[in-house]
């Protein structure tokens, strides 16, 4: 009987598909990812949390890993793994999906190695020309998904899944997106979260802060998931891109903050001191 084609799919992308282990003991996470270049792993940023990473290949062998440059922005990250011999994942192009296109995702949820769900495009949606854009998916995922892939059933990587959301839809980042960061240089400075954007009542624009990154500035600084920055450095933020833009103008690397927490009350300030990130180039 012959295989359908998503089962075809997910046997070859398994074998570019790693398992990111992150932490020591009973403090440990799971994620994924997707070999892209020899050595090298692209997964989410919010994966590569902690001090101690290894990358498990789909034969079960281990690797010490390192983080080459993370985009908190983008929710993307690019890891060395040296010794890594993987087939290589291919990147399809983003731009062609529509509502309906069906797609495959590979992953570790939960601990379960190489496990594959199906669905369809649900819709792909872009603010601005300067904002974020993001593939939702009507498929499954749990904790584990993130830094896989969502593939079509060409076995190209259309995008990579990041988030949940409510109503069982799958979010992921577009691979123009991941391209971009491929290519682009390393970021100097991090804030240290992970936002999206939000309108506020009054259409006022925001951005949610979704994690913190452990140690970060942002934490530092006592802000909390669920806080929506207004403005950074009195530049009101509208797209993920302006506070991207804050950060890297920072002047002396102090970046002012207003924020409301807990609904539309009194607007909150505080001041961040950025934090350079240590990155390297990557190959």
């Amino acid at each position: 009987m012959a295989i359908p084609v998503p089962g075809r799919v997910a046997e070859a992308l398994r074998r570019s598909t790693v398992q990111i282990q992150v932490g020591m003991g009973r403090v440990r996470g799971n994620g994924s990812g997707i070999v892209i270049a020899p050595e090298q792993v692209i997964t989410n940023a919010h994966v590569v949390r902690g001090p101690s990473m290894t990358v498990e290949s789909w034969e079960g062998k281990s690797f010490s890993t390192s983080v080459l440059k993370t985009d908190i922005r983008r929710d993307l990250a690019l890891l060395a793994a040296p010794g890594l011999d993987a087939p290589l994942a291919s990147l399809g192009d983003s731009s062609t999906l529509k509502p309906g296109t069906p797609v495959v995702a590979i992953g570790n949820p939960l601990g379960f190695v190489g496990a594959v769900s199906s669905g369809i495009v649900h819709s792909i949606s872009s603010s601005h020309s300067n904002g974020m854009e993001w593939i939702a998916a009507d498929l499954q995922l749990a904790p584990g998904n993130s830094g896989g892939p969502l593939a079509d059933f060409k076995g190209q990587v259309v995008g990579i899944n990041t988030m949940i959301a409510a109503g069982g839809l799958a979010f992921a980042i577009p691979s123009r997106a991941v391209l971009r960061f491929l290519k682009s240089a390393p970021v100097s400075r991090s804030l240290g979260v992970v936002i999206r954007p939000v309108e506020l009542p009054g259409n006022q624009p925001g951005m949610l802060v979704l994690e913190l990154v452990p140690g970060g500035a942002a934490e530092a600084a006592s802000l909390l998931p669920g806080d929506v920055l207004i403005t950074a450095n009195g530049n009101r933020l509208r797209y993920p891109e302006d506070l991207m833009t804050a950060i890297e103008d920072a002047p002396d690397g102090l970046l002012r903050l207003e924020f409301r927490r807990g609904g539309p009350g009194t607007l909150r300030k505080v001041t961040a001191r950025m934090q350079p990130v240590r990155v390297r180039s990557a190959a």
